[in-house]
């Protein structure tokens, strides 16, 4: 099976469907349960889904018999992934809707993509739990998520949801999607935190050995001109900070460039770096002292939110740089104090401006800052942190599941 799934992949266009057919049809016919858990996703195994890599991974090396069905694009995305990940690379498999879809449990992230596969796991008689993190055609206060979220959750093939922020929470038990006892809520986001760890004394900030202080904004563009993301205001705060302090520079990573936003008054100490991925960042953000994200919610669309920390500035932290970053909808919680371990900025620039210029005149307050910030993070965010209670949960959902009701942080 294993050589006839690599000649599949190397089949010529005219006749890799009928290949793909019969592919199916074959390992339908020899391909038993023994305790499965079968992963639906519409990206993965796309190294530019980052978080989704680093979670599937995991759970792929720590559930030997677990498969998982992409959607993506397939051919070259797979092969990125096989070339970086050879070991897991025989359990990921192009999703036919002919394929018989025989486990023990199901694992879906995203509202679209549970969505999108209900009727497939219903009709596989497979239970089913699903991770709704922001995002994925989850909106607060919207008809048509609501009524996904209602017929996902009506499933008699639904067990348990995992949720990532207090918002998401709050807004299942307020509406009555489902009970206390069907919510795990984990706070935050898997990320590849062992690859983005800085190496000791790697880094080098300001006021100790760099004359300039170096200020990133790191973002997807989603709508024109970032304005979920707050690029807006990170370029106005950025203006208003080079006029007082000339030797501050500002970084843009992600797909915007200097026709997004008038930038000619900056030119001379701003660089953009366009899109990049996970391998990019490490030595990069060695050289960041901040990252500032200004981001907000119902922009993007009527109900639209980001996670709070946002992926990148998780990413950001782990490798030791200062988190100077919004929290419109209070998600935080305390996790990280204000002042010690983040900066909580409001979206005026005027005030970001303000409060970058304490630090811009104190070097070793931000050393201090960056330091507890990336210590946090990684109690916060350590891989093992994150996939020990998904973990737990699946292994329920395989075995048995628990009665015991809401767990989390």
């Amino acid at each position: 099976m294993k050589a006839g799934m690599h000649r599949l992949r190397r089949a010529p266009s005219y006749c890799r469907s009928a290949l793909d057919h019969a592919s199916v049809v074959a390992e339908n016919l020899l391909t038993r349960s023994n305790e499965r858990l079968i992963i639906i996703d519409d990206f993965f195994p796309s190294l530019a889904t980052t978080f989704r890599v680093a979670e599937i991974n995991a759970i792929l090396n720590h559930f030997k018999t677990a498969v998982v069905y992409s959607k993506c694009a397939y051919r070259q995305v797979f092969a990125q992934y096989a070339a970086c990940y050879p070991q897991f690379a025989e359990r990921v498999r192009k999703f036919h809707p002919l394929r018989c879809l025989k486990g023990s449990g199901a694992y879906v992230i995203f509202l679209n993509n549970i969505f999108a596969h209900i009727e497939f796991l219903e009709k596989a008689r497979l239970p089913f739990v699903f991770e709704l993190y922001p995002g994925g055609g989850f909106y607060l206060n919207d008809a048509e998520s609501d009524a996904h979220l209602r017929r996902v959750f009506g499933s008699s093939m639904f067990r348990k949801v995992i949720v990532t922020q207090n918002v998401t929470r709050d807004y299942l038990i307020g509406r009555k999607f489902c009970g206390t006892n069907e919510i795990e809520f984990i706070f935050g986001v898997v990320e590849a935190s062992d690859a983005l760890s800085e190496v000791p004394g790697r880094r080098v900030r300001y006021g100790a050995g760099k004359r300039f202080l170096d200020i990133c904004f790191v973002a997807n563009k989603y709508m024109p001109h970032g304005l979920d993301k707050g690029y807006d205001r990170f370029i106005a705060a950025s203006r208003i900070l080079h006029a007082r302090y000339p030797e501050v520079r500002f970084h843009v990573v992600g797909d915007f460039t200097e026709e997004d936003l008038e930038v000619t008054d900056l030119r001379d100490c701003i660089i953009f770096y366009g899109h990049q991925f996970t391998p990019f960042f490490p030595e990069f953000y060695s050289r960041m002292d901040i990252i500032l994200s200004p981001n907000a919610p119902f922009m993007f669309a009527p109900g639209a939110f980001d996670g709070f920390p946002t992926g990148c500035c998780i990413e950001a932290a782990l490798c030791g740089v200062a988190l100077f970053i919004s929290d419109e909808l209070s998600m935080n919680e305390d996790r990280l104090k204000d002042g010690e371990e983040v900066v909580i900025i409001p979206r005026e620039p005027e005030h970001i401006a303000d409060l970058l210029e304490e630090y811009v005149n104190d070097p070793e307050q931000l050393a201090r800052l960056a330091e507890n910030g990336q210590r946090a993070i990684r109690n916060l965010f350590a891989i093992d942190v994150q996939m020990t209670p998904r973990l737990r949960l699946l292994s329920d959902l395989l075995f048995g599941m628990s009665t015991g009701g809401q767990t989390g942080s």
